[in-house]
């Protein structure tokens, strides 16, 4: 019986621990095609991210210093001045030249120290380093997903959710956005960039940043802005592959799909409403053209569905069509009308087929 009160009691004194616990563990999630450590801004995954991180480090280390001397000083006093029972009012201060001139000059002195290195590093990290010239790729932000557009000399193509990247080579990105303010962030490969609306009149507003990857793989993205309702669900993941792999895909890229002229799947596309926001292209865009919905081509290649939200599957393919408000409350895809089964598996068959 004495036992079981013990273990009772101690099992009171462990409570206070479950609501931070579950906070914890309410922030895991295993997100749809990433790696481990896929938000570990300590992880680096290239250049970028490694000299962040090094300047972080520095920062964090003067600002640890900073806390220790100040906590030794906070608690010195409170013992040095102390109520006594010979002394119940310590002795008034009322001023200290040296202390005064000393507390002034010392933090100006740390702020130098770590102000000139940080200053220093943002112009050395403004460019890609001299050497291979940089992969140069369009990214406009939508509610809520990414747009890609390669270059004309790899076939100015379109794509979605997944930026493909060669290793070793910088990729150097123009950062606009169709409707609000979002931020582009890759934590393991550089920091987040405001991605800002580009009215024709103020180009100048475009962002840009590079990055480079060191090892291939897959390595999670997301809008570090708020930007509406589906603000968590805006992700991308950048596919970082060999060189030589990258130009194959890229050049798949520039083929049309071999089941893209599937008369089904072409009728259930058409007269289910998603022409009117999608397109079905290899073709070099209109660069003035503007997107409601991704570019649908080789979709079925992609690691993600609904702007990272979902694991490119069937299943959640034909869950997405069947209700995206559901899956994505507030998102634009509105059906005009309710798919039918029949039609959710044509589409589902050939829209998986885009390879």
């Amino acid at each position: 019986m004495r036992s079981m009160i013990e273990r009772l009691a101690r099992v009171r004194r462990a409570w206070p621990l479950l609501l931070p616990a579950l906070m914890l563990l309410a922030g895991c999630n295993e997100l749809p095609g990433a790696r481990t450590d896929p938000a570990n801004t300590f992880a680096y995954g290239g250049t970028m991210a490694r000299e962040l991180g090094d300047l972080y480090m520095m920062t964090f280390w003067w600002a640890t210093a900073v806390f220790v001397v100040t906590m030794v000083a906070f608690f010195l006093a409170l013992w040095r001045f102390r109520e006594r029972p010979d002394n119940p009012i310590p002795r008034q201060v009322h001023g200290n030249t040296t202390f005064e001139v000393l507390w002034t000059i010392a933090p100006t002195l740390v702020l130098v120290i770590v102000g000139i290195p940080t200053i220093q590093k943002l112009f050395e990290l403004d460019e890609p380093p001299p050497g291979r010239p940089p992969l140069e790729v369009e990214v406009i932000g939508h509610q809520w997903w990414w747009e890609f557009r390669y270059p004309a000399e790899l076939g100015g193509f379109v794509t979605a959710s997944d930026l493909h990247v060669p290793v070793g080579r910088p990729v150097r990105l123009t950062l606009s956005s169709e409707d609000v303010i979002h931020s582009f962030w890759p934590p393991r490969l550089a920091g987040k960039h405001d991605v800002f609306p580009v009215p024709q009149t103020t180009p100048w507003r475009k962002n840009h940043m590079w990055f480079d990857v060191a090892e291939p793989g897959i390595y999670y993205g997301q809008c570090a802005e708020f930007c509406g309702i589906e603000h968590a669900q805006m992700r991308f993941f950048v596919v970082a592959q060999p060189e030589a792999e990258f130009l194959a895909w890229a050049q798949r890229q520039r083929q049309p799909s071999p089941n893209a002229t599937d008369q089904a799947g072409q009728a259930a596309f058409l007269s289910g409403g998603c022409v009117a926001c999608h397109v079905v292209t290899t073709s070099t865009p209109d660069p003035s053209q503007k997107l409601i919905g991704p570019n649908l081509a080789h979709v079925g290649s992609r690691l993600s569905l609904a702007g990272g939200t979902l694991e490119n599957n069937d299943e959640n393919l034909a869950r997405w069509l069947r209700d995206p408000q559901e899956v994505k409350p507030g998102v634009k895809m509105v059906l005009p009308r309710p798919l039918s089964e029949e039609e959710i598996q044509t589409l589902v068959r050939y829209l998986r087929s885009l390879q």
